[in-house]
C-alpha cells in the first residue's frame, strides 16, 4: 500500500513539475538594437526600439518574419545575426525577414491622418509584458512622442498574440493635446510591387512578393543565387471602420474622427506562402482571404 501511495505521489509531483510548452513567445531583444519581437506558429513580428534610432529613422510600424515551421525562430534569427553575422533576411530553411518597413506603418502599425496627410510615429520608448501563458502573450509598448501636424502626442499599444490565430489584436490609446481633427487606424504599406488587394469596409487582405525589401533581394542573390521565395499574405481588420482609403502606396482602415483618450481596437497579421503544413498553408490570395474571413467570424 505504501509503495502504491508513494508511486502516486511521485507521479503527481512529476506531472506538476513538467514545464508548460509555449506556443506563443515574445521578448525584448537588446542584442538587436532594442527590438521587441514575438511569434506564434504562423509568423513572427517585431517593432523597433530606441537603439535603432541612433542609425536609422525607425517607425512604430510592424515588421514580419516569415516562417515555415511551428517552432520558434526569433532567438535563432538573432543568435546567428549577432554571433555569426548571418543575415536573417536570407531564407536558411526555416524562414526569413524579407519585409521592408522603413518609416511607414508596415504591416498593421498605427497611422494618424489630419487633412489627408498621414502621420506615423517613431520608435517605442518602454515595453512591458502583461501576460504570458502557453497560448497567449500580451504586452504593452509606450511611445513618448508621436508628431501629428506639429502636436506631440503619446501612444500606448497593447498587442495580444494567440496560438492558432493569424491575426494579432491591437488596442491603441493616444493621449496629449491637439486642436486638429484626427482620424486614426491601422495601415498596410503596399511597397512598389503589384500585389492583390481585396476587402470590405472593415477588413482588407493583401498579397505581395515575399521580398519587398531590396536589401533582402540582394542578400538572397548573394547567398543562394535566387529570389523566388513566394508571397507574403497580409491582413487588417478594424471593427467599425469607415472603410479603407489609399494614400499613395498606403492603405489605411480609418475610424470616424478619433477622440484623444479613446481605445482604438483592430487586428493585423500575415503569413508566408512557404508554409506547407495543413491549415497553415496559404498558396494563393483567395485561400488567405477565406481563412482571414473565417477568423473574423
Amino acid at each position: 500500500m505504501k509503495k502504491l501511495v508513494y508511486g502516486a505521489v511521485m507521479a503527481l509531483l512529476c506531472a506538476c513539475s513538467t514545464p508548460e510548452v509555449l506556443h506563443v513567445y515574445g521578448r525584448y531583444v537588446p542584442e538587436r538594437k532594442d527590438d521587441f519581437a514575438w511569434e506564434n506558429e504562423f509568423a513572427a513580428y517585431r517593432m523597433y526600439g530606441p537603439e535603432l534610432a541612433k542609425i536609422e529613422n525607425p517607425s512604430n510600424g510592424v515588421d514580419i518574419f516569415m516562417k515555415n515551421t511551428p517552432n520558434f525562430v526569433i532567438d535563432t534569427f538573432f543568435y546567428y545575426y549577432v554571433n555569426e553575422e548571418r543575415p536573417y533576411h536570407v531564407q536558411h530553411g526555416y524562414g526569413f525577414d524579407g519585409y521592408k518597413v522603413a518609416h511607414t506603418p508596415g504591416m498593421g502599425g498605427l497611422a494618424v491622418v489630419v487633412d489627408s496627410v498621414v502621420y506615423v510615429g517613431g520608435h517605442y520608448d518602454t515595453w512591458e509584458i502583461l501576460e504570458q501563458t502557453p497560448d497567449l502573450l500580451r504586452f504593452r509598448l509606450h511611445y513618448d512622442s508621436l508628431n501629428v501636424a506639429g502636436d506631440i502626442l503619446q501612444e500606448d499599444i497593447i498587442i495580444t498574440c494567440e496560438s492558432g490565430k493569424v491575426l494579432n489584436k491591437a488596442e491603441v490609446v493616444l493621449t496629449g493635446s491637439t486642436d486638429h481633427a484626427l482620424q486614426a487606424g491601422a495601415g498596410l504599406w503596399l511597397h512598389d510591387s503589384i500585389g492583390t488587394l481585396s476587402g470590405s469596409q472593415e477588413w482588407i487582405t493583401y498579397t505581395e512578393t515575399a521580398l519587398s525589401d531590396p536589401g533582402a533581394v540582394r542578400l538572397n542573390l548573394k547567398w543562394y543565387g535566387y529570389t523566388n521565395l513566394g508571397v507574403t499574405h497580409e491582413a487588417v481588420y478594424m471593427p467599425g471602420a469607415e472603410g479603407f482609403r489609399q494614400y499613395d502606396n498606403h492603405v489605411l482602415a480609418l475610424t470616424k474622427p478619433y477622440t484623444i483618450g479613446d481605445t482604438l481596437t483592430y487586428y493585423f497579421g500575415g503569413c508566408w506562402s512557404g508554409w506547407t503544413d495543413g491549415y497553415k498553408s496559404f498558396p494563393t490570395h483567395d485561400v488567405w482571404q477565406e481563412y482571414v474571413q473565417q477568423e473574423i467570424q
